[in-house]
């Protein structure tokens, strides 16, 4: 009886596994778990391969001497496929209201994209710092048709989930620079 009592408390009392991946895949993993992943290759550059998942989506690893630094799943807009592969976020209805509830802060933003239009679309890209052994960030694409009615009061309801990242924080450094916008509540967060 002792010794249920003792792992009970055990239980209890350690923290779940923190391991935050995509398809088993982690940050900090060596290049060689990508041989691991039986998904069709959609194509390849010297440290890229994006893959078509089983939902139909792509998912893009991207290593950096020798090991995984940055993974993307973006939607492609197929009503079936919403599901993403990390959080229980769901593509093209999660709204970064939603997400910024969920999270209780609006993280980050880089200077270089935090937001931006194209022909059709506004753009937002928000950064959460997870908090695990790894402190990958996580990155939430949204977007939302410019010919919306869109408000500053509505903007957050209605930008919907369209991308997600995870990162090594001193990758999307390099790539997007140094230069960030914090929110007054920035924490970490947990998935």
């Amino acid at each position: 009886m002792h010794f249920l009592f003792s792992l009970l408390f055990l239980l209890s009392v350690v923290p779940a596994s923190t391991e935050i991946s995509m398809l088993g895949m982690h940050i900090q993993d060596a290049e060689k778990v990508l041989e691991e992943l039986k998904l069709d290759i959609v194509s390849k550059g010297k440290n890229m391969v994006k893959f078509k998942t089983e939902n139909g989506n792509h998912f893009s690893i991207t290593t950096e001497k020798g090991n995984i630094v940055y993974m993307e799943n973006d939607w492609l807009q197929q009503p079936k496929s919403r599901g993403a592969l990390i959080t229980d976020f769901q593509f093209g209805l999660t709204s970064l209201k939603d997400i910024r509830t969920r999270f209780g802060t609006n993280g980050y933003t880089y200077k270089s994209n935090a937001a931006f239009t194209t022909d059709t679309h506004l753009v937002m890209f928000n950064c959460f710092e997870l908090d695990s052994e790894k402190e990958e960030i996580l990155v939430t694409i949204t977007k939302i048709a410019l010919k919306e009615e869109v408000t500053e009061s509505n903007v957050a309801s209605k930008l919907r989930l369209d991308a997600i990242i995870l990162a090594d924080k001193s990758y999307l450094d390099k790539i997007w620079g140094k230069e960030k916008t914090y929110d007054a509540k920035r924490k970490k967060v947990t998935l």
